[in-house]
């Protein structure tokens, strides 16, 4: 009976021993273990965007004379559970091509001084080298036209990429592309339509190299892109309607956005920013 009650004895105090083991253990290296929530807590932090470019960033065409799309962008983003505050620097210019966007981002320090600083780039370029070339080969324009100065642009845009990427190297860039406002008005004349398509992909090609983000503006601007009726053609007499006057061009020129295109603009830049941020988590 002793021999029995001993080996009990002797079995509790194994127990409690190997119990208080455990429990050492686990306290020591259970420290070292991550966190586990089952809701992750939102990033409460704060964006600086700056925009640089021509007619397109300062806003044209914007009733409100606040900046285009630039504080549409920061309205939507304040209205993101993730993002307590956010701050915008307008640095477009109406009438600047890529070589005096690139000569104010070499020689303003205030410009570059943003930049340093800047968790977001936005740049409008291009639409006004293209349309430089127009006034000077008005009268015998062609696509052949535009082969020196697209690669004079390219030059331009590549030293314009490396300027952000040498002042800033972890702000996240993102380029807009340039759109025919034309398209509607005169849907017969291709050729323009061919020269800016060739445009703007040596633009996402160069930007997607530096690992920026490309953003279409045919897509925005372009309503012969319509519909497909039932039997899969375009409904022409829609065509025909809408080429009267775009609803999304300021009207008093027919070329730059109106209220309704910059809010299309922010939004395709607002939903970039999103899916970006979303693929960093």
């Amino acid at each position: 009976m002793k021999k029995i009650r001993s080996f009990f004895i002797t079995c509790l105090i194994l127990a409690v021993g190997v119990f208080i083991v455990y429990q050492g253990l686990d306290f020591l290296f259970g420290q070292n273990k991550p966190f586990k929530s089952d809701q992750a807590e939102p990033m409460n932090d704060s964006l600086y965007l700056v925009a640089v470019g021509d007619s397109l960033t300062e806003g044209v065409g914007d009733s409100t004379q606040n900046g285009g799309y630039v504080p549409l962008t920061a309205n939507l983003l304040r209205e993101t559970n993730s993002i307590k505050e956010v701050t915008t620097k307008n640095y477009g210019k109406s009438g600047d091509r890529s070589d005096q966007i690139l000569l104010r981002i070499q020689q303003q320090g205030e410009i570059q001084s943003d930049l340093k600083k800047a968790n977001i780039i936005v740049l409008t370029v291009g639409g006004n080298d293209v349309i430089q070339t127009f006034k000077k080969d008005t009268l015998n324009i062609n696509q052949d036209s535009f082969i020196q100065p697209k690669k004079k642009y390219e030059t331009e845009l590549k030293t314009i990429l490396s300027e952000f990427n040498k002042l800033n190297p972890k702000a996240q860039v993102y380029v807009f592309g340039i759109y025919n406002p034309y398209a509607d008005l005169f849907p017969d004349i291709t050729e323009m339509q061919t020269i800016l398509d060739s445009w703007n992909q040596s633009t996402k090609e160069l930007v997607e190299k530096e690992e920026g983000v490309y953003l279409s503006l045919d897509d925005i601007f372009n309503l012969s892109k319509l519909p497909l009726s039932e039997d899969g053609v375009a409904d022409s007499s829609l065509a025909a309607e809408q080429a009267e006057i775009n609803p999304l061009l300021y009207e008093e020129d027919l070329f730059h956005p109106n209220d309704k295109g910059y809010e299309l603009m922010a939004e395709k830049l607002y939903q970039a920013i999103l899916k970006q941020r979303i693929a960093e988590e």
